[in-house]
């Protein structure tokens, strides 16, 4: 009996020495901390909470109500700029690929090139009657060429990539040619053609057909503008052509 009196004093004398308000070892190290411990089981919640009910129940009120869901999203990096051009282009290394549209007989037409090269990250090409040779054919015979008419090739200058394809705009008069490209050639008539074009020096490209339509087929632009008034024929009418008369 004396004995559990003695222990009795002794803790309650560690009582009085601590102190009702002292917080136990493992709360202060929480505060400190700044995150509180999750018991096994605790839902762990990073950021606001979102208001409203939990579970299926609070997932059916929000779609009733409209509320989207917190989606997590994800914003790809921009992509790297395009390849800089370290020098002018290697003739050989230059491939294109003509593209047509819509054409009619007897007016210019557009053909696109559609430029690329083979090894070469990027350069500059000049764009000339020497560098680059195009001509239009039908059942394999020659109707245009560039060689006929080189002051119809434009005299640019372009850059090209290996990735990134590089879309350039030629206009074929739309009329026959022959040697010293004389002004009197008349227009190719209606019907199929192909083009194909090359960096001299270079690989030709793939024959690529096209059609010419006949303008006939063709529905006529609207009027351009208001429509001109007529002449009403009224009495200041007569009398002016009185007067002047």
């Amino acid at each position: 009996m004396v004995g559990l009196t003695a222990v009795l004093l002794v803790v309650a004398t560690v009582d009085l020495v601590n102190g009702d308000d002292a917080a136990p070892r493992t709360d202060t190290a929480q505060q400190v901390a700044g995150i509180p411990q999750a018991a096994p089981g605790d839902e762990v919640v990073v950021g606001p909470r979102p208001s409203g009910p939990r579970g299926k129940k609070g997932r059916k009120e929000g779609a009733k109500s409209g509320q989207a869901p917190l989606v997590p999203t994800y914003t790809p990096p921009p992509p790297p700029p395009p390849a800089e051009p370290d020098g002018p282009c290697d003739d050989a290394d230059v491939a294109m690929t003509p593209v047509m549209g819509p054409a009619v007989a007897g007016r210019p037409v557009l053909v696109t090139l559609e430029l690329r090269t083979r090894e070469a990250e990027a350069c500059t090409w000049t764009v000339n009657s020497s560098s680059l040779a195009y001509k239009i054919t039908a059942d394999g015979d020659d109707v245009w060429s560039s060689s006929h008419c080189p002051r119809q090739v434009p005299d640019d200058v372009v850059v090209v990539r290996r990735d990134l394809t590089t879309t350039y705009r030629l206009a074929w008069s739309g009329r026959r040619s022959s040697r010293d490209c004389p002004v009197s050639m008349g227009y190719a008539a209606p019907g199929d053609y192909a083009v194909q074009a090359a960096a001299i020096g270079g690989e030709p490209s793939a024959v690529v057909p096209f059609t010419l339509t006949d303008p006939a087929d063709v529905e006529p632009a609207g009027p351009v503008g208001p429509p001109v008034p007529e002449a009403t024929g009224g009495k200041k009418d007569k009398k002016k052509d009185r007067a002047t008369g």
